[in-house]
């Protein structure tokens, strides 16, 4: 090779190891460690902690869309699973009692949570077979990966305790739908119970999400524990307002006598209500 070449080469080596946002090496090493947020630095520098790293966020977010999507697909194709299976006709007479669909932090509507009834004779089987196709419909969602490939550890952990929040809620719910069967709530008090255990897990969940952007570790590693601590206490008021549940003779506590204490904690902008 003649010195013509080499120089050449030498060069093109030198264009590759240039970054093309600034003036500078490729993703700013030095800047980036000191926190200057140029475009391209990498996830973990100090400059990407501070806002910077948009082109490997871009790409980021272009590689993650296909993997969203996928996910999405099969939580739809579950969902309509889900809703085939609980159109069937023999659950007709429990449609004005109990929502089958319906989202984890929506306000029952008058209708459900007003009605101060037990479930009939006739109505028991017809619960029983609910909960069979609602654990069906839990176990499908279940079976769902929501981890990307690409996804790293911290991300996986992230993801997967997020997701216990709404797990948690759901067995407690199904905790509630064995009380209904059992007749010792009636179908007012099984809607309002089952929006409270569900809006407090999308609450932490949003709250752990928040958390997650914080910059300082710190401060997120404290916003997460005090979300965790915050679902706890729910829980531990759950676990009380349970037992007294399980104690109670069929048929004998209506909306108007069932007792509710509850307790209200702000976090940030929010505040959550917990009742037992």
């Amino acid at each position: 090779m003649n010195k013509k070449l080499i120089t050449v080469s030498a060069v093109i080596a030198l264009l590759e190891g240039c970054s093309s946002v600034g003036p500078g090496f490729a993703n700013h090493p030095a800047d980036c460690a000191l926190g200057i947020p140029w475009a391209d630095c990498l996830p973990g520098t100090k400059g990407y902690a501070n806002g910077g790293g948009s082109l490997h966020r871009k790409e980021a977010a272009e590689a993650a869309k296909p993997q969203h999507d996928t996910i999405a697909a099969q939580f739809e194709m579950v969902r309509k699973q889900c809703e085939v299976d609980m159109s069937t006709p023999e659950l007709n007479p429990l449609r004005d009692k109990i929502e089958f669909a319906r989202k984890f932090d929506e306000p029952p509507p008058f209708q459900y949570a007003s009605l101060d009834s037990f479930p009939t004779a006739s109505e028991r089987p017809l619960i029983a077979k609910w909960a069979k196709l609602r654990d069906a419909c839990i176990t499908r969602e279940h079976a769902v990966n929501l981890v990307p490939p690409n996804a790293t550890p911290l991300d996986e952990s992230f993801i997967r305790q997020e997701v216990s929040f709404s797990a948690e809620a759901e067995a407690k719910v199904s905790e509630l739908v064995v009380a209904l069967y059992q007749q010792k709530l009636t179908y007012g008090e099984f809607a309002q119970r089952r929006y409270a255990i569900g809006s407090a897990a999308v609450n932490v969940a949003q709250e752990y999400r928040e958390a997650r952007l914080l910059q300082d570790q710190d401060r997120q590693l404290q916003a997460q524990q005090l979300a965790n601590q915050q679902f706890a206490n729910s829980l531990n008021a759950w676990a009380n307002y349970m037992q007294a549940v399980n104690a109670r003779q069929p048929q004998t506590v209506h909306l108007t006598s069932a007792p509710a204490h509850c307790t209200s904690m702000t976090v940030g902008n929010m505040v959550n209500t917990n009742c037992n």
